[in-house]
């Protein structure tokens, strides 16, 4: 959807469309941005309450708008759907709001990573996680994330080409 936007409307100018979401973000979202920054706090680690707080805000949003076609019913493998225009209109502005947010989130993380470096450096604290553990978490997050756009991509890329070979095979 996101290669499909910016071939569409900004003659496939990754950079133009950056600049459009730097400015949605600056502008439609920026009353979000302070509590799309922050999550709830937990004793045992404020990564993982951050990470479970978004895969609710995932699920809910999945099961809400992501998994459902072009007419509202939900995507079911055993029945034929279809995602065209209809449906791209209704999820880009998704797609979109949750790019911004996975941004800004992802900031708040690499600050929270350096704010805690340099505390660490001037004071050493066991209780504290030390570098290399702060940076593996943060890998294994940017790994998970990694995984969930590659599998929703990868979802969408097999039906799309499903549904035109369903067309191809339909003409003759």
């Amino acid at each position: 959807m996101i290669a499909r936007r910016i071939s569409l409307n900004f003659n496939n100018n990754t950079k133009q469309y950056y600049d459009y979401l730097i400015n949605l973000m600056n502008t439609t979202y920026a009353k979000n941005i302070s509590q799309w920054s922050t999550c709830p706090s937990s004793d045992e680690s404020p990564y993982s309450s951050c990470s479970a707080t978004w895969i609710r805000e995932d699920v809910a949003l999945n099961c809400a708008s992501v998994y459902l076609d072009q007419d509202g019913k939900p995507m079911n493998k055993s029945q034929p759907f279809y995602l065209g225009q209809i449906y791209y209109n209704k999820q880009i502005d998704i797609v979109e709001q949750r790019l911004i947010q996975g941004g800004l989130r992802l900031g708040t993380v690499i600050n929270k990573i350096v704010e805690l470096q340099q505390h660490n450096h001037h004071q050493r604290n066991d209780d504290q996680l030390c570098t290399g553990t702060t940076l593996l978490i943060l890998f294994i997050f940017l790994e998970v994330l990694l995984i969930m756009f590659s599998f929703l991509y990868c979802f969408v890329r097999r039906t799309l080409n499903q549904q035109s070979l369903d067309n191809i095979s339909m003409k003759y």
